[in-house]
């Protein structure tokens, strides 16, 4: 996406105008970006996720998943630093792979509209149940009329400023912290299990695929370097903060759904926290905390198409679209974008449900496609890297293996979309060589 700061989509669809980088951003500042870039709709669903795959070792394969993460932040952190650039992960690849290549990942990204928003809406469906009070065979209903709700908030054309965005996810942190004391914190490290056979740690490994979704967006560092006023003393401070915050977050949440049961099939670990809330303090609050976490998904989601929206927008305005979706409506909206998004949304939507794909699935798809332009960027970032720098680009790239190997089958839905992407710019590049030389003639 020529840059959604993140498809899970980050939440900061305009951090700073990318034309010329302003160094305004301080330590605190820049833990405040990286919390509010990873703390979204994934905080409902993934911790419940993951111990439903790893069990007991849930805790661990958020660690591993810490350690494998680094390096890949890290590289991008010093590619926006050394080489700022609006154009981020697909220009960097431009850089390494060419134009036709940097292309592709532009369509690669506007893939995952295919399967990165079904997840967030029917999480949004999920907690709709528990405030109208209605089985799980009201989901398919209840994201349909999510979607509507989101087409109508698109082409209306509200934004949710960067500020609101930030309270969001203070109020979902701080929710994290209230819950820690009447849950029981320290009685649920009992739950935390050692890996200490091969198995074991296969075990814990198997949720990796799963907890990466987590750290969608950690392309958004390869921006944030270049706008600290210290870059050299301040980012690794925001960057190794905002991440420890995020970690602690998770990993709270992960302890107290395995101490409290609050896990196991697809609809406990959607609604996992709301039965968390139920059991801790009343079916009331419940139902409470699950309207407000409806309504923080559903703002999240918004974002999400609104973003999708406009580079249907863009794409049409580079002609690489029908020139049909390039208008903006009479609220400034690109509605006739967001029309589209929604629509292929809910054909998404309907679809899952019809061959009755899991969430993990779908979250999985969605890793690997930001998988391979991470993967992509590494590459390059080997490529401008001198010196020792190289070995940096060389641990990133078995980091991105290592998950790509964990995801499995799922990269299989981002290796087509990139080939075909790939094979049609390099089609559309041979076409205009074409028809130039048929002008000269």
């Amino acid at each position: 996406m020529p840059y959604l700061y993140s498809i899970r989509l980050t939440q900061n669809e305009n951090i700073s105008n990318m034309n010329e980088f302003k160094k305004t951003l301080g330590p605190w500042q820049g833990i405040a970006m990286t919390i509010t870039t990873f703390v979204g709709t994934g905080l409902m669903v993934l911790p419940a996720m993951s111990v439903t795959e790893a069990g007991n070792f849930a805790f661990y394969s958020w660690l591993i998943t810490v350690l494998i993460i680094i390096p890949i932040a890290i590289v991008f952190a010093l590619l926006g630093s050394r080489f700022p650039s609006s154009g981020g992960a697909s220009h960097y690849i431009g850089q390494a792979f060419g134009e036709t290549a940097e292309k592709a990942v532009g369509w690669l990204f506007l893939s995952i509209l295919l399967v990165g928003p079904s997840v967030a809406i029917k999480v949004c469906a999920y907690y709709l149940a528990i405030v109208l009070n209605l089985s799980g065979e009201w989901v398919l209903t209840l994201s349909v009329v999510t979607i509507i709700g989101l087409l109508l908030f698109g082409i209306i054309g509200i934004q949710t400023s960067a500020k609101i965005q930030t309270m969001i996810a203070v109020v979902m942190v701080m929710a994290v912290i209230l819950l820690a004391f009447q849950g029981n914190i320290m009685a649920s490290t009992e739950t935390i299990h050692t890996p200490l056979s091969i198995p074991e740690w296969q075990q814990a490994l198997s949720a990796v695929s799963v907890v990466f979704w987590c750290f969608l967006g950690i392309e958004v560092m390869a921006h944030m370097g270049a706008e600290f006023k210290n870059p050299a003393k301040d980012f690794p401070i925001a960057m190794l903060g905002g991440i420890t915050v995020v970690v602690l977050t998770y990993l709270t949440l992960v302890l107290l759904i395995s101490w409290h049961h609050t896990y196991g099939s697809e609809m406990q670990d959607s609604q996992s926290i709301a039965l968390l809330v139920e059991k801790l303090m009343g079916l009331t609050a419940s139902k409470w905390f699950s309207a407000g976490a409806f309504l923080i998904s559903f703002a999240n989601t918004a974002i999400y198409i609104l973003g999708f929206g406009r580079m249907v927008q863009a794409l049409s305005n580079k002609k690489a679209m029908p020139s049909y979706f390039k208008t903006l409506n009479k609220y400034g909206s690109p509605g006739r974008g967001i029309v589209l998004v929604c629509a292929v949304c809910l054909l998404s939507t309907v679809a899952t449900e019809i061959l009755n794909l899991e969430l993990s699935w779908l979250i999985e798809m969605t890793n690997g496609t930001f998988l391979i332009i991470y993967l992509l960027a590494t590459i390059a970032s080997w490529k401008l890297f001198n010196g020792k720098l190289k070995l940096l680009s060389c641990l990133s790239l078995s980091a991105c293996l290592v998950i790509a190997y964990q995801i499995g089958l799922g990269m299989l839905f981002a290796a087509v979309a990139l080939t075909v992407a790939y094979l049609w710019e390099h089609f559309q590049s041979t076409k205009l060589i074409s028809a130039s030389i048929n002008s000269e003639v």
